[in-house]
This record gives structure tokens, sequence and C-alpha cells, in this order.
């Protein structure tokens, strides 16, 4: 028994899980969006679907509520980036083959470290450094075909998503203690849906028409795999 624990509750077998979960996360996600006439009110779905299941786990951690304005503004800030990058990454994912973008979405990792040692003044780890430094080789040398590099608009929208994701994720790291974490995350998707919809104002039966589909079925796969990627890359993260 002690022996299941310690490999179950290991940082080794978290990110075992992050890597097979995140792949078939990415696939699911390829399939909810592949054949949508408008990205729009599907990224509007799945945020409600993400933001409402992440509240079964908010039992399971400290509810906190802050009282300081300024808590509330960086919340709007990130909501807004995260309204944008959610939005976007459905163009991204639609487009981009599952292996490319899962490369490409590895940019983030890299450019947090950066923000982590100029803003933060983190510790420079010169074993973090080749790590990030071989995903940033990584991003490049994909688009390295026939003698030349090819970068199609869709992987330099990436790109952009990337540095709008990690500039969301470092508002996130003053703001998220402050709140019940699982709480904090269903605002990260909700409040964002909540923006997008006010942003196209498009009648709510098209969006019931959408959900209706078959793809609601892909979209709860979709749901239940990510919930899943966070539990794993935060106890990876913690180990």
């Amino acid at each position: 028994m002690e022996i299941f624990k310690m490999l179950f509750g290991s940082w080794q077998f978290n990110l075992t899980m992050v890597l097979i979960l995140g792949v078939t996360f990415n696939q699911f996600f390829k399939l909810a969006v592949k054949d949508i006439p408008k990205e729009s009110i599907s990224t509007i779905i799945m945020q409600i679907i993400a933001g409402t299941s992440l509240l079964t786990a908010v039992l399971f951690f400290d509810f906190k509520w802050p009282s300081s304005p300024k808590v509330y503004i960086l919340l709007l800030a990130a909501s807004t980036i995260y309204a944008l990058t959610d939005r976007l990454q459905v163009t991204v994912r639609k487009n981009l083959e599952v292996s490319v973008y899962s490369i490409l979405d590895q940019l983030t990792k890299v450019l947090i470290v950066i923000y982590g040692i100029l803003i933060y003044k983190e510790e420079i780890i010169a074993s973090k450094l080749i790590g990030r430094g071989l995903i940033l080789l990584g991003n490049i040398l994909i688009f390295y075909k026939k003698g030349r590099f090819k970068f199609n608009r869709y992987a330099w929208l990436s790109f952009f998503v990337s540095l709008l994701v990690a500039t969301g994720m470092l508002i996130d790291v003053g703001v998220s203690e402050q709140f019940n974490f699982s709480f904090y995350l269903m605002l990260t998707f909700i409040v964002p849906a909540i923006f997008l919809y006010l942003a196209r104002r498009f009648p709510l039966k098209e969006m019931q028409e959408e959900f209706s589909s078959l793809s609601k079925i892909l979209y709860s796969h979709w749901n239940f795999l990510g919930f899943f990627c966070i539990l794993y890359d935060s106890s990876a993260s913690s180990g």
C-alpha cells in the first residue's frame, strides 16, 4: 500500500499524467471545435462548462474573500486577457495540428520564467534555463522545413496567445492566493465568458442549439480532461 501511495503521490507520476492528459485534452479540444461555424459561441460554452465544473472542488480549499478593491481590479484585468486568449485559442487549436500546438503551447512556460526573473527577481537556475531553452528551440525547429523556416499566421497567433496567457498568469500570482483556489479558477472562466457574450450579443438560442448538438459530448470530455490536467499540473509543479 505504501508503494502505491509513494507512486501516485510523486511528482513523476503527476508529470506523466499531465503529459498524457494534456495530449488527449488537446485532441478532444480540436474535435470539439473542428466543424463549428461560430467560434465565439463554442468558446463561451466551453468556458461555462469548465467554470461550473470547477466549483465541485471548492470544498477542498479554504474559502477566502478579499476586501481590497485592487484585487478585483486585477481580477478584471486577468479576466479580460483570458477572454481574448480563450477566444484566440479556439481559432489556433482548430487550424493547427494537435502535435504542433502541443509544442507551441509550452512557450508559455518559457515566458513565465522570463517574467519571474525580470519582474520577481527570481534566482536564475541553470537547469531551468536549459529546459526552457530546449522548449524555445523546439518551437523554432518545428517550422523548419526544406531548408527554411515556414511560419503561418496561426503559428504567430499562437505565439501571441502564449504571451497573453503568461501575462494573465503573472497577474494570477498576486490574486489567486486571496481567493478559494477552485472558486478563483471558476471566475477566470465564467467572467471571460460574460465579457465575450457582451462583446458579441448573439441570441441565447444559438448557444442552446450549439450545445444541444453532438458536440456537447466532446465538450464534456474536453472539460473532464481539462479539470484533471489542472489538478495534476498543480501537483507536479508543487512537487
